[in-house]
């Protein structure tokens, strides 16, 4: 069935609030890629106002800074992970990664037997 396909949306959670999903995620390996907060925003197209937020948000939650950013002055900022928001992306990559595999094995032959048509609208 070429259509049909299973897909999944990852977080993770502390004390049963989300904590980290596929957005944060990426705003961490950007700001761990480019060293900027701001870079990042521009690589992602997201308000340095929103990832500031976001980043509050998380830093609060955990009680732990995830990034460690300095202001620049004529050559810009910098920013890099802490050894704490290193290993929250590392942890949200490793999982991501075994849940595509076990869904890269699982749905083919799952889905393989369902014999569905889209409906026209």
């Amino acid at each position: 069935m070429a259509g049909l396909r299973a897909k999944f949306k990852l977080w993770l959670e502390l004390d049963d609030q989300p904590l980290l999903g596929e957005g944060g995620y990426a705003l961490l390996r950007a700001i761990d890629e480019v060293g900027s907060i701001m870079a990042a925003c521009r690589r992602l197209e997201l308000s340095y106002r929103k990832a500031m937020y976001y980043l509050r948000k998380l830093e609060k939650r955990l009680g732990r800074k995830v990034v460690e950013a300095h202001r620049g002055g004529r050559g810009g900022g910098e920013a890099r992970l802490t050894a704490d928001g290193r290993a929250l992306v590392e942890a949200y990559r490793a999982i991501r990664e075994a849940l595509e595999a076990a869904l890269a094995d699982v749905a083919p032959r799952v889905l393989s037997g369902l014999e569905l048509q889209a409906q026209a609208p």
